[in-house]
């Protein structure tokens, strides 16, 4: 028999509205988001129960302009409107249809067109991308934008929708908020371009995620201490369900990167406990440290470092963040978990980043399992594999050769 792993105690949720109001009532007045203006750069703070009531603003809004039971768009860069649109969506209003931001303008068309979106949340960004193309999009009746002080002819601006809402729900208007949620219906369609040249569309359920959320709640430890930066792009499931939803489940705060060019800057300035990466990020993370110490004559040291910082850990000596210090200092200082997806990371990147202090969790998903499959624990891990299977899935090698080498079957 297997030996049995360590499971954290998770509360049972029946979908993302359920979610929402637990964490509400659970974190209250903690911060739910760090939040910079794009043109002052001051921050606000989002407290648990602020982004609940306003889901319920701008939900009530969408519904009260004609979008309930509407399928509905999101394209933004990573940001706290792109997640409170999207709970505002699924929580009551209609289905949400996030796009992949870096898509040409053809695709966009494409997609709103294939998905019979009836409206879409945007930035002030995609406006000049999606004012000429709406004429051709009968069932497009509504453009959103997050950036506009005030509504400029069909394009609407968010802040008044807020308001409006805002007024529904003290008038005791519960279109939104008492709108039934089949918890087994389609509430997210996902476009993957996977392995065909045309993008597919994966449909999610409220379901699926949150059987997901909690999953991977009971694999990794955190809390309302904890802080998560969010670096990958949002449309993805990965991003989304577990770099979102789960940290709004578990009390994380939330901030954003602000590009990939602004990791390090962003890294010190918000010191997060938590991101998720992909192999690129931290491959060019352990290229850098080798480089530095190369340049400096110091790749001796680093070597002798890694060396004892991995056998005294085998002795459950941890001594890591006083010998890499300035590694750790470089990343915010307070980095503690990275989960690690997308793409199978480099055992040799993978055995250097832990000794030198940053705990990996290396997993494997699909967005049609919303998405993750399995992950490796962090007191069980092998880096030359994907790790064990989360609760509730079952996965198996369909005719596997002499390497035990087959499709995976979920």
């Amino acid at each position: 028999m297997g030996k049995a792993h360590k499971l954290y105690d998770v509360r049972k949720i029946t979908d993302l509205r359920d979610m929402v109001r637990q964490s509400a009532d659970i974190y209250g007045e903690y911060d739910a988001f760090w939040v910079k203006d794009r043109e002052t750069t001051k921050q606000r703070n989002i407290s648990f129960r602020q982004f609940k009531n306003e889901i319920s603003y701008l939900g009530s809004a969408l519904c009260d302009i004609g979008l309930q039971g509407g399928m509905i768009a999101i394209i933004s860069e990573n940001r706290y409107e792109w997640c409170l649109s999207y709970l505002s969506i699924v929580n009551g209003t209609g289905t949400a249809v996030p796009l992949d931001r870096e898509l040409p303008a053809g695709e966009i068309h494409s997609l709103l067109e294939r998905s019979d979106a009836c409206a879409i949340l945007c930035s002030g960004n995609y406006l000049d991308v999606l004012a000429p193309i709406k004429a051709d999009l009968p069932n497009l009746k509504k453009i959103i934008c997050f950036d506009l002080d005030q509504s400029q002819g069909e394009v609407l601006a968010l802040n008044k929708l807020m308001e409006h809402g805002k007024n529904l729900v003290e008038q005791g208007k519960s279109l939104f908020v008492d709108a039934p949620i089949d918890n087994e219906a389609m509430n997210m369609l996902i476009f993957t371009s996977g392995t065909t040249e045309q993008s597919k569309g994966v449909m999610l359920s409220h379901k699926n995620i949150a059987s997901d959320i909690m999953a991977v709640s009971s694999l990794l430890y955190a809390d309302n201490n904890d802080r998560f930066m969010s670096i990958l792009p949002l449309h993805h499931t990965y991003e989304c369900t577990a770099g979102f939803l789960t940290m709004v489940y578990l009390g994380v705060t939330i901030c954003f990167c602000e590009g990939l060019r602004h990791i390090t800057r962003n890294l010190q300035e918000y010191k997060p406990s938590i991101i998720m990466s992909v192999p690129l990020i931290l491959e060019n993370v352990y290229t850098k440290v080798i480089k530095k110490a190369k340049k400096e004559k110091r790749y001796g040291r680093v070597k002798l470092g890694l060396f004892a910082a991995g056998t005294l850990m085998k002795l459950r000596i941890d001594i890591r963040r006083r010998l890499f210090k300035e590694v750790l200092d470089n990343l915010g200082g307070n980095l503690r978990l990275v989960i690690s997806g997308a793409a199978a990371l480099n055992p040799k990147v993978v055995k250097a980043l832990r000794a030198m202090g940053l705990n990996i969790m290396q997993g494997y998903g699909l967005t049609e399992c919303s998405p993750i499959v399995s992950v490796n624990r962090l007191d069980h891990y092998n880096d030359l594999s994907s790790g064990l299977p989360v609760a509730g899935i079952e996965v198996a090698i369909d005719h596997p050769d002499s390497e035990g080498i087959g499709e995976i079957k979920v």
